[in-house]
């Protein structure tokens, strides 16, 4: 099936699923009666503000057979008790005003750098409930980028230690950025930490060392095909540094190297180590303040396998000591898809709705704990950087969020 027939098929079946949700709510309207002191449908509708993910259409059933008509069609806006928002999508200026007695709910997975003003509390406020990378939402994804605990023990691609030290062609460290100005400064750190140690940088941001041919013109879009990670498990090492200091914002960029069997030195999340398979796991910049501290203990790894693979416990053993990890992905297994992410979050709001028809509900609102992002530390200075431009940005944002809720809180 080609993919004009499926896209045709997708958009009939999208189309037809809206008809039916629109038959119910025009069916229960015309039982409720258009008096406004009885208009309030027995079936809670959700409606997606944001365009764009998830684009939900459908009646959602959820557990303990708590149902909610779910949609991403502005069509059944006069009727809606909640919003959605999907933050990467949200536009300030075009919020569902006045703010009415409805549940307002936040999704957002990215750093701050995405959505700034949603780094400051008084935008956060503006919504009830939350699904983010913080542990402290309501439904959480902490681990959103670890696919399976499987591929922390797999040896896939794993390569020796004994076989890495004989790889005469390549640095020990490897480094690979496309986005060269970021908030943490990264190219900052890598640069100094140049002076000390080699290492292979590919990539846009201080590139020293050409990509094999094969993954030259489309290597963003292979970052996970196989033959990729094994050209990356050739490094001991490899830099991971965050383009976010958030609690629990962990990305691709830890769990890939964890995945491949290489060493990931690292920077953002300031509570990573509730996350690393063990406390070895991975190797921190906030241990080794400064490039040339840290370059020191590289290059005694470098030389000693034995210290080098207490870092590889994982790999070499097939061991994870952190019980909070193994609890968190048994706790909450949809986090790895954000499809069921949003499932889940649409299901959290219903059941909600429900409570809230029976009065159960306290009032809530989400805070910083929800998506806990401060002003951008440099990975160089382990500090901030008042010259850095993103701490500009950070404060103008500020500004901003001030303005929206004040607009929409009044």
């Amino acid at each position: 099936m080609n993919f004009v027939t499926k896209y045709f098929l997708k958009t009939i079946k999208k189309t037809f699923i809206l008809a039916i949700i629109l038959t119910i709510l025009f069916v229960l309207w015309f039982w409720t009666g258009s008096d406004k002191e009885n208009d309030k449908s027995p079936i809670p509708v959700i409606l997606w503000w944001t365009t764009g993910f998830p684009g939900t259409e459908e009646i959602r059933q959820c557990p303990n057979n708590v149902i909610c008509i779910v949609s991403s069609s502005n069509i059944i806006e006069d009727r809606v008790n909640s919003y959605l928002f999907y933050a990467s999508n949200i536009d300030f200026n075009n919020l569902p005003l006045p703010r009415k007695d409805v549940i307002w709910g936040l999704y957002h997975e990215e750093s701050p750098r995405n959505v700034e003003e949603l780094s400051h509390e008084e935008t956060l406020i503006l919504f009830n409930y939350s699904s983010t990378f913080s542990r402290h939402s309501d439904v959480p994804f902490p681990l959103q980028y670890l696919e399976s605990v499987k591929d922390i023990t797999s040896t896939k691609f794993f390569i020796p230690t004994e076989n890495k030290n004989s790889f005469k062609d390549i640095a020990p460290i490897m480094y690979l950025q496309t986005d060269c100005e970021t908030a943490t400064e990264r190219d900052k750190y890598v640069e100094a930490l140049m002076r000390y140690i080699k290492v292979d940088s590919y990539g846009g941001c201080l590139k020293n060392k050409q990509m094999p041919a094969r993954f030259v013109d489309d290597y963003l879009n292979r970052l996970n095909d196989d033959d990729f990670l094994h050209f990356i498990a050739r490094y001991k090492f490899v830099l991971a540094i965050e383009n976010g200091v958030c609690d629990d914002y962990i990305t691709e960029k830890l769990w890939r190297a964890i995945k491949v069997g290489t060493v990931p030195i690292y920077f953002g999340s300031p509570t990573v180590k509730d996350w690393l398979p063990d406390e070895n796991s991975a190797i921190l910049l906030e241990d080794y303040p400064t490039p040339k501290l840290l370059s020191d203990y590289l290059k005694r790894l470098d030389n000693d396998n034995n210290l080098y693979e207490r870092h590889l416990e994982h790999k070499t053993k097939q061991l994870i000591s952190n019980m909070r990890l193994l609890n968190e992905l048994k706790l909450r297994p949809y986090q790895t898809d954000a499809l069921k992410v949003a499932e889940e979050f649409e299901c959290f709001i219903c059941k909600k709705l429900h409570e809230q028809k029976l009065g159960k509900v306290i009032k809530s609102v989400v805070n910083k704990l929800h998506y806990n992002c401060p002003q951008p530390v440099s990975a160089l200075t382990l500090n901030v950087n008042p010259n850095n431009d993103w701490i500009f940005s950070w404060q103008t944002a500020a500004t901003k969020a001030k303005e929206i809720k004040q607009r929409v809180l009044g």
